[in-house]
């Protein structure tokens, strides 16, 4: 079937042709005319598709997506999608469909795009094949896709999971592919030495080369490292291979968190594509072609494309990337082409580079590449993947590599995935991988921690170190990946178990808390049972702290704190059953005992030891129990055995009152004596036999106590009544009546009960002996003789017996709940049975019949009040029946008749029988009762059940846990317990737990920080050869790294500082001091360097500057520096050879010898970096720079070494050059030589660099070889700019600067290339060096002769200098910090003199900016030039574009950045006007943090001081959107650099500039980023804050420069109030609480900004001048349209100024200014506008209310020489004053701003003097009086006019004034003593002033002046509106008052005489009890002040 006609229908315009060819093909399909395998070789139909959706109409879009979603699951159509864009297109059309289609186009990815394998079985076969890119159109937009354009940015938008997903794609040239590949090639090579030799030239060349990205997009190098570390160990040399190749993993994780961090940099984000992604050089834009005259202003033809500026170099290339050119030979002959091509040139120059050829890219297929690049989470897992296994080793310096690898990946794990990894099914097998590897973690714990305990001690501890760091870093994982809540679903066994053994290793909890804490949250998550073993575990060993603790404390002299102890001896006893340590039941005896000493102890001490002794006696465990009661029979013993008869009696017995107490009694009574232990039960008798038989050893309320205490008790003790024992005979006693020593002591009633209870025991002769107790009670009451029974022998014999029954009865009553019975029948039996005219056998049968319904509970509570007192004969058995059942169900009732003692001789005479309801499990078969007794108390009501604890007996990491928890506790530390272990082999405690074993002790010794780290030491101290130096040094890495894995500050002790605390420093001095005299010495010097790197890179701290002192001082010794020559290399080289030449070595030797001076060389040079970066924590560090700066000088040599040209030694010195030229005063202490020529030769020597490696190379090369020498060069040039400045300041070093002539050129007489090096780095690939090589222009650029040398070095490339620094500012797609650097150029070349005019240019030695129009043949030079460039190039548009882009957040796409993070700082140098501004360089967020006042950098994210950041960091990004990738982003600093550029282009073009920012609208764009900047000042970080607050400066510079040249300006700009208003918050910022660098800086800008307001003043008084010119000439003409105009344009100048004045400084600003005099001369027209006479009321209300000098309103009350003549009549305040009281609405706006200026007027004595004599104030006099009750607000005409009084009223003159006016007086006591509803309106429970009020207070006022008191004192209104101030409510109004009575008393007798009277002085004491109080509950001011005037007021009138 043909399907071409069908298919191109789909494309057809109309959209019924398109709706039917589609379903044509749909219906074709389902029908099975047509299969997909026919559809997916038809390209077109896939176009055709996707531009279903750029019509216009699209229908059928749910058909369409499902078509091509059928299609793709065909490989070949899915393939063929690709290459036509659908992966592009359908991400820029899911946005704009509905959510069912974006699930539809979701799954057409999941077909598209497929995760490749990280280490694919095969290599990948790239295509060759390149497809067209096709043009796919949204309506409204082109869209173009190319295989270059794929990942714009790496956050990733599809993948939820990711947070950032891959980097910005970069191409290679056909170098960088061969290099890339060739290295690839010999990773895979079985030449071990070769893989070996590749990692190393990987480390330290093409990772310092090329993007670390790189290695992720072309992942084959990354793979093959990760094979390397899957060799076997039997390999020959695989350790060392998989040390090289972790080495190489960890330094690109390193890298790749610098590239993140610098794409996430705003100042460095650049939507540009990569030069080499475009295929061709990189062009300047076509719109700028000015310069040298020799290019025209005309636009170039569309094709035209200018090359890249660049220097004549070499153009050849290194294949390997090694130097070793001879391994590509199919290069040699372009290498000897290009070098026979150089060698014909003569006087190279850059236009002869212009010709050079563009790099070959090679052929790569972008797409297949880029689905085959590997993802930032990919990477990582993969990394982790490999690396965890080989942590499984025993190797220190094995582990320790992968450790640092693994720290680094984890980091970089968070920043790529999220959370969600676990949800997210889109990632496959990612979930799967990280399971495995924390698997594979839970199984290396394992091995570590089953370390055999035979193993020699050095590798157990090793096996420690490496349990320790393992769990570390699983948990710093696990905090990272996996949320608790998903633990439980995602953590695999092997983990979750180990995790168990972890909570319970008592060491590392106590070395890292937080990371034991984390662990417990996962294990409670995952495994319950295990969390609830821990916490039983954790709970022991708590218990057993406390009874240490407890222990130590009661051995302690002096006071204690007894509440604490008796909480401590309570955890003691629960952990007994662990510890057993029997010794703290004497203690708590003993405590017991003393608290209860003391008649007025606390009763809260006796509670709780009370509670602990009882805990004691009941305790489960049997050694226990019997040591409490020994103790206890001890003390009694002690307190009343037959020793102390000689002894007072009250100084001992009270010892026992702990045991007087019924709790203690009834537990020793009934348990005590009954416990089957022999010796609990006979300690228990001797107890009681004690307190029962020494009344005499004890004092009268001794004996009283516990015979109160026994009295409970007796029931249960006499069950033990006998005749056999003592105790027997002794119980048997209490119920004597005869008994001599308890007489008194019970009443006849207990006895009686006790007796009668005797006759229930089971011993006939306690029974019988209870008869004759009982006799004498029958006997001796009243009418023994009548009663019934008469006691006769037969009666008295059967008494013994008398309740001894064969079968005991049950007396239970029914236990139901519910009664059948109603109440009124219940009550009528009742009646019945207590009527006396009842017959008696119908009582008796109703008696009966109670008894039958009282087997209810319920119908007791009927009847139970009604029986009492009932007594006849027939009625007696079923009374005593009723009885019997109520007593039972009522404990109440029977309480209460068991004391009426005729009741109970009663019931006994009537033999029936009295149950005991309940007794005692135990002592119930000590009696024989005739009943069936309930019981109670089977066990103690105080036992305590003892919890579980064998099996943590048994369990191993239990058992250990808590033999070191009680260990450590028992000598207070695990210090002291170290100590002791040392010298003694431990403390026994029982059979459960012994002392530690050894392993123990060796694994507490490892983990804990202070012993481990002081063994090392003193191993190191003691060594006897180099393996146990290195083995030491390898254990205080390990713990550094530790101590970074673990978070610093989180944890018990930080390494560094337990170092700090250790003398450690001379173990390692010797080392460094004495030089290598072998190869094992320079190994040796390896790890000791790699150390004091580790320690020095981790530390942060200013406390740190001993330390720095210490190692410095060690270094540059003059005579031992042996390191720093070390350095240098040649000497170790020069032996290793000679010494190999001496002893004919092999040549195996010879390359070990190599490879150890290589790493010798690179972890010095590193060392020397990382102190570098220390020194500013060091005082004197300008000398050691200078020392070092030296040092590094001798080692800058370009090729020197006979490998890699020098490159490894080269790439880390220009590094430390970097850190070293970036500190001010480097240059300036050198004893040989002077900073001039220190600095020369440094330029030297780095100029010798950038000619080998970019100009030699031929300047516009795209490889990324030598990039990083290259980058780190141009870095070192910058900073030695700044410094070369400061220390010539007064000479010309530009010509230092020229390159000399080309080096392949033959020619003596060469051209100089001058500054030409320096322009192709303006546009290199690398941004960093385009910002830095520009950093470099602006600098040179700052003296006239590095201007003209920068103009003669682009006189041969299109557009000159000028041309070429415009295309760079305008081109949007450049990063912000590259377009500032060449503002600041653009900014110093204004400053050179340009001729204006064809007469100047004949004269002028700058010729510069020239341009040539090729058509009219106009040539310009000049300022006419540069007018010709701005208008041409749309400069001013472009730059209002700029101002609208203002980026503000901190990051452009977020990752949760670290607390860590170094944010971003800016030493910005402007200056004023058209001053040179010298290159301004600044720190990015992605950069490491210098001072402030250092112009330095540091390349993009290479700080080597990187620490893991925290996993629980803030999230410091702004509340900002991440930036399109296509969008232009524009940072603050930018800003600012354009305000200083435009400031410069008013100063030499000012109408052209002027009129430019008009016409673009400049100014409101800028205000608007200005007012961003607002929006997130108060937000943002303190770098922030100062770029932020620089812009703002920068900006109002701008704007001062403006209104100097223009003064129009300020009534135009309506942006200026708002601005103003947010200039006027950053002055009034608190900078106390501010960062010392943002303080500074503020200050700084508080000074500029008040110089900016003051210029502004000036201008708007300018203006103002001009204004009443120009409408005093309008004034004569007709027509009123151009005045209202005019009017407008005042209104708004006025207003600026209005703003300008809000700050109180600048009143004096304005009074210079003559301000009042322009106002007074404006008047006549303010008059006609009510607007405008508003905005100048306002102006002047703000002048006189903030100038405190009174200068500003006298200018208004006098009339003035100087200005512009006002209308006549007087001053300003004339006018002021006719104006408020001419005839206006009332209340209106201008009356009320006439009447608060004059107010604010009247404070001045001039102005009162002014009012006094206008007579202004008598129209008060007439004003009418509210009604009483009225509302009086403090509005209105009234209150405008109190108000001016009290203003008036505030000097003594003024209120002479005031009174003057006749009736005043008595107005303003009317109006004081009028009461106003009191409304609150306020937020601050403030009200509003009312009329009252400030009647009132002018009141107060006039009393303060000695003329006016005797009016006062006159006046009874006034009088009695002060006085009646004091019973106010409000203390406000009682301060008045109380002020108002004291100045009237004061220094005046006759007001005494008035105010002595009672009434006043009652109110005044009555108001000072009530201030007293309010002032003691509220002691604010207002309260202070009242009680003080009461006080005084009190004491004159008392004198």
């Amino acid at each position: 079937m043909e399907l071409s006609p069908l298919i191109k229908k789909i494309g057809h315009s109309l959209a019924e042709i398109r709706v039917r060819a589609l379903k044509s093909i749909i219906c074709k399909l389902d029908h099975s005319l047509l299969s997909v395998s026919d559809l997916v070789q038809e390209k077109m139909l896939f176009v055709y598709l996707l531009e279903w959706f750029n019509f216009p109409e699209v229908p059928m879009q749910e058909e369409v997506l499902q078509l091509i979603s059928t299609l793709s699951k065909h490989p070949t159509a899915a393939q063929m999608l690709r290459d036509v864009g659908a992966v592009e297109f359908l991400t820029q059309l899911s946005p704009n469909v509905e959510p069912p289609l974006r699930a539809i186009i979701d799954g057409i990815f999941d077909l598209l795009f497929q995760l490749p394998e990280l280490l694919p079985a095969c290599p990948t076969i790239y295509s060759n094949i390149h497809q067209p890119p096709k043009v796919l159109t949204f309506p409204s937009q082109t869209i173009t896709f190319s295989e270059q354009d794929r990942t714009a940015k790496g956050v990733n938008n599809s993948v939820g999971c990711l947070k950032f997903s891959t980097f910005p794609w970069l191409a290679l040239t056909t170098t960088d592919q061969h290099i890339l590949s060739s290295n690839e090639s010999s990773l895979r090579s079985n030449n071990h030495n070769l893989v070996r030799t590749t990692c190393e030239l990987l480390r330290d060349v093409i990772m310092q080369d090329f993007p670390a990205e790189i290695f992720l997009q072309r992942p084959s190098i990354v793979q093959n490292l990760l094979s390397i570390l899957r060799l076997t160990p039997g390999e020959s040399e695989a350790g060392y291979l998989r040390l090289q190749a972790v080495a190489c993993l960890q330094q690109l994780c390193v890298g790749l968190r610098k590239r993140l961090r610098f794409h996430r940099d705003p100042s460095f984000y650049s939507a540009k594509e990569d030069p080499v992604s475009q295929n061709s050089s990189l062009s300047y834009s076509q719109e700028v072609h000015g310069g040298g005259g020799q290019r025209s202003l005309a636009s170039s033809p569309g094709g035209e494309c200018f090359p890249r500026p660049s220097v004549v170099g070499r153009n050849g290339q290194r294949p390997r990337g090694d130097g070793q050119d001879g391994d590509a030979a199919s290069n040699s002959s372009q290498r000897g082409g290009a070098a026979a091509q150089a060698s014909r040139q003569t006087a190279p120059s850059p236009a002869d580079a212009a010709q050079l050829e563009l790099p070959d890219l090679g052929v790569e297929d972008v797409l297949v590449l880029q689905l085959q690049q590997l993802s930032l989470a990919q990477f990582t897992v993969a990394t982790m993947e490999h690396a965890i296994p080989l942590l499984r080793t025993d190797g220190v310096r094995v582990f320790r590599g992968v450790c640092e690898l693994l720290c680094e990946a984890v980091v970089l794990l968070r920043d790529g995935v999220c959370d969600l990894v676990w949800d997210d099914t889109s990632l496959v097998g990612m979930e799967e991988k990280l399971k495995i590897t924390m698997e594979t973690l839970g199984d290396i714990m394992t091995y570590h921690e089953s370390c055999s305990s035979d193993c020699p001690e050095s590798s157990m501890v090793q096996h420690r170190l490496a349990y320790v760091a393992t769990a570390v870093f699983t948990i710093r994982l696990l905090q990272t990946i996996l949320p608790l809540e998903k633990a439980s679903g995602h953590l695999p066994e092997s983990a979750v178990a180990v995790l168990l053994s972890l909570c319970l290793d008592r060491p590392f909890s106590l070395a890292y808390p937080s990371m034991a804490e984390a662990a417990v949250a996962y294990l409670e998550q995952v495994n319950p049972e295990g969390h609830d073993l821990y916490r039983r575990t954790s709970r022991a060993a708590l218990w057993m702290e406390s009874t240490c603790m407890f222990l130590k404390e009661t051995q302690q002299q002096g006071d204690k704190n007894w509440l604490e102890l008796l909480e401590l001896a309570d955890q003691a006893i629960d952990g007994l059953p662990y510890h057993q340590h029997l010794p703290i039941v004497k203690e708590c005896i003993h405590i017991c005992s003393y608290l209860w000493k003391f008649e007025q102890a606390s009763p809260l001490l006796q509670t709780e030891s009370q509670r602990v002794l009882l805990k004691l006696l009941t305790h489960p465990l049997l050694p226990v129990k019997t040591e409490t009661y020994t103790c206890t029979l001890n003390v009694v013993k002690e307190c009343l055995g037959v020793q102390n008869v000689v002894k007072p009696v009250s100084s001992v017995c009270s010892g026992v009152h702990f045991l007087l107490h019924p709790k203690v009694l009834y537990q020793i009574s009934a348990f005590g004596l009954q416990d089957p232990i022999g010796k609990v039960n006979s300690a228990a008798k001797d107890i009681l036999l004690f307190l029962l038989k020494c009344p005499l050893m004890m004092t009268a309320s001794t004996w009283d106590r516990f015979n109160q205490a026994l009295y409970p008790v007796i029931p249960i003790l006499q069950s033990y009544a006998g005749t056999e024992d003592a105790l027997g005979n002794c119980v048997l006693l209490i119920s004597e009546v005869s008994n001599e020593v308890r007489d008194g002591v019970f009443p006849n009633t207990a006895k009686l009960r006790a007796a009668l209870r005797l006759l229930f025991t089971k011993e006939p002769e306690v029974r019988a002996a209870a008869v004759q107790h009982l006799l004498p009670h029958l006997t001796s009451v009243e009418g023994a003789t009548t009663v019934r029974p008469t006691l006769e022998g037969p009666v008295l014999s059967s008494l013994p017996s008398l309740f001894c029954l064969n079968n005991a009865l049950d007396i239970n009553l029914d236990s139901s709940d519910r009664s059948f019975l109603k109440v009124e029948s219940v009550e009528k039996l009742f009646s019945i049975f207590t009527s006396d005219t009842v017959d008696l056998t119908l009582r008796r049968s109703a008696a009966e019949q109670l008894a039958v319904v009282l087997q209810g509970d319920v119908a007791l509570h009927i009847l139970h009040t009604m029986l009492l007192g009932l007594s006849m004969d027939c009625l007696l058995e079923p009374c005593v029946c009723i009885l019997r059942k109520l007593v039972y169900a009522d404990p109440s009732l029977r309480h209460l008749l068991a004391e009426k003692t005729p009741l109970l001789i009663t019931l006994l005479r009537v033999t029936t029988c009295s149950t005991l309801l309940s007794l005692p499990l135990l002592s119930l078969p000590r009696y024989s009762l005739p009943f069936q007794a309930a019981s109670h108390h089977a066990v103690s009501p105080y036992c305590s059940v003892l919890p579980p604890y064998s099996d943590l007996l048994s369990l191993t990491h239990a058992k250990e846990t808590l033999q070191l928890a009680w260990n450590t506790a028992w000598h207070s530390g695990i210090d002291n317990l170290l100590e002791e272990l040392q010298t003694a082999e431990g403390v026994h405690i029982t059979d459960k737990l012994k002392c530690l074993s050894g392993s123990q002790v060796l694994s507490l010794r490892a983990t804990h920080l202070p012993s481990s780290l002081q063994d090392c030491v003193q191993d190191i101290i003691m060594a006897a050869g180099h393996a146990s130096v290195t083995s030491a040094l390898s254990r205080l890495r390990l713990h550094l790294l530790i101590d970074r894995m673990a978070i610093t500050g989180t944890h018990t002790h930080s390494c560094r500082d337990t170092l700090r605390s250790l003398t450690w420093q001379p173990a390692i001095a010797r080392f460094v001091q004495v030089r290598p005299a072998c190869v094992e010495d320079e190994r040796l010097l390896v790890d000791v360097i790699a150390f004091l790197s580790a320690y020095f890179k981790q530390s942060h701290l200013a406390s740190e500057d001993k330390d720095l002192r210490w190692i410095l001082e060690l270094l540059l010794k003059q005579e031992t520096n042996s390191l720093l020559d070390l350095l240098l290399g040649e000497d170790s080289q020069t032996h290793t050879s000679t010494h190999a030449a001496s002893q004919g070595e092999t040549e195996e030797l010879v390359e070990l010898r190599a490879q150890i001076n290589q790493r010798l060389q690179r972890e010095l040079t590193g060392f020397i970096n990382t102190l570098l970066h220390r020194l500013t924590h060091t005082t004197d560090r300008c000398s050691r720079y200078t020392q070092l700066a030296v040092r590094f000088l001798q080692c800058l040599r370009v090729s020197d070494a006979p490998r890699f040209y020098g490159l490894p030694s080269l790439e880390r010195n220009l590094l430390g050059m970097v850190s070293l030229t970036a500190q001010p005063g480097w240059s300036s202490h050198c004893p040989t030589m002077e900073p001039q020529s220190l600095c020369t030769k440094y330029l030297s020597g780095l100029l010798e660099v950038i000619s080998s490696f970019y100009v030699e190379w031929g300047g516009n090369s795209m490889s990324f070889m030598g990039k990083g020498v290259t980058k780190n060069a141009v870095i070192c040039l910058l900073h030695l700019s700044h410094e070369m400045m400061a220390q010539n300041k007064d000479k010309d070093f530009i010509s230092q600067w020229s390159l000399g002539q080309e080096a392949g050129s033959d020619d003596p007489s060469g051209s100089q290339l001058g500054l030409a090096w320096l322009i192709p780095l303006w546009v290199d690939r690398d941004p960093e060096v385009r910002f830095a090589s520009l950093g470099v222009g602006s600098a040179l650029s700052s003296v006239p002769s590095g201007c003209q040398s920068l103009s003669s070095s682009c006189q041969n490339i299109s557009g000159g200098l000028w041309g070429t620094l415009l295309n760079i500012l305008l081109d949007q797609q450049e990063s912000t910090m590259v377009r500032r650097e060449a503002v600041f150029i653009l900014q110093n070349l204004l400053v050179m003199p340009m001729p204006a005019t064809a007469d100047q240019v004949t004269d002028s030695t700058w010729q510069s900016p020239c341009v040539h129009d090729e058509s009219s043949g106009v040539c310009l030079v000049g300022l006419q030039a540069l007018q010709a460039l701005l208008y041409h190039c749309q400069f001013f548009q472009h730059t209002a574009l700029m101002a609208t882009a203002c980026y503000r957040g901190r990051y452009t796409f977020d990752l949760q950045p670290s607390a860590r993070d170094p944010g971003p700082q800016d030493s910005t140098t402007e200056g004023p006007g058209t001053a040179p501004v010298h290159s301004s360089v600044s720190v990015s967020m992605t950069q490491t943090a210098m001072l402030i006042s250092a112009p330095l950098f540091y390349s993009a994210g290479q700080s080597d001081t990187d620490t893991i950041d925290s996993v629980l960091s803030q999230n410091s990004r702004l509340a900002d959107p991440a930036p399109d990738p296509t969008c232009v982003i524009v940072t603050p600093d930018l800003l600012s650099a354009l305000c200083g550029l435009l400031a410069n282009l008013l100063a030499v073009l000012p109408e052209f500039t002027l009129s430019a920012l008009t016409h673009s609208q400049l100014f409101q764009s800028l205000a608007r980023s200005e007012m961003c900047v607002r929006i997130n000042l108060f937000v943002s970080l303190v770098p922030q804050v100062l770029t932020l607050l620089k812009f703002l400066s920068s900006f109002s510079k701008f704007l001062k420069s403006c209104f100097i040249l223009s003064s129009d300006l300020i009534g135009q700009m309506d942006f200026l109030k708002p601005l103003l208003a947010n200039l006027f918050t950053v002055l009034t910022l608190d900078t106390k609480d501010l960062g010392k660098n943002l303080a500074f800086g503020l200050t700084a800008l508080s000074l500029s900004l008040c110089l900016c307001v003051a210029g502004l003043i000036d201008s708007c008084v300018e203006q103002m001048k001009l204004m009443h010119s120009h409408l005093h000439m309008e004034s004569v003409r007709p027509g009123r349209g151009r005045r209202k105009v005019s009017l407008y344009t005042l209104n708004n100048t006025i207003t600026t100024c209005f703003h300008c004045l809000s700050l109180q400084m600048m009143c004096a600003v304005a009074t210079d200014c003559r301000l009042a005099a322009v106002l007074h001369a404006l008047w006549p027209w303010f008059l006609l506008d009510d607007a405008a006479m508003e905005a100048v009321l306002e102006l002047l209300c703000v002048y006189t209310a903030n100038c405190t000098t009174g200068v500003s309103c006298s200018s208004l009350c006098c009339g003035l020489a100087s200005g512009p003549r006002g209308p006549p009549g007087g001053s300003l305040m004339h006018c002021v004053m006719k104006l408020a009281s001419g005839v206006a609405p009332d209340n209106s706006p201008v009356q009320q701003l006439a009447f608060s200026l004059l107010a604010n007027l009247a404070i001045n004595k001039d102005c009162k003097g002014v009012l006094h004599k206008s007579n202004f104030l008598q129209p008060f006099l007439s004003l009418p009086v509210p009604k009483p009750g009225s509302k009086t607000g403090a509005g209105g005409l009234l209150g405008l006019w109190l108000r001016l009084l009290l203003s008036v009223s505030f000097g003594e003159d003024g209120q002479l004034s005031v009174l003057r006016l006749t009736g005043a007086l008595d107005l303003l006591a009317d109006l004081a003593a009028t009461q106003p509803q009191r409304h609150r309106h306020y937020s601050n429970g403030s009200r509003p002033i009312t009329t009252t009020d400030n009647a009132l207070l002018i009141l107060h006022n006039v009393c303060f002046s000695s003329a006016n008191k005797p009016k006062v004192l006159a006046n009874d209104k006034a009088m009695r509106v002060l006085v009646s101030c004091l019973d106010s409510k409000e203390a406000e109004v009682r301060s008045i008052g109380a002020s108002a009575l004291w100045a009237l008393l004061h220094n005046y007798q006759k007001a005494k005489t008035t105010l002595k009277c009672p009434s006043v002085r009652l109110r005044v004491h009555e108001a000072y009890k009530v201030a007293k109080k309010d002032a003691e509950k509220n002691p604010d001011i207002m309260n202070t002040y009242l009680l003080k005037c009461l006080e005084n007021l009190i004491q004159l009138l008392n004198t």
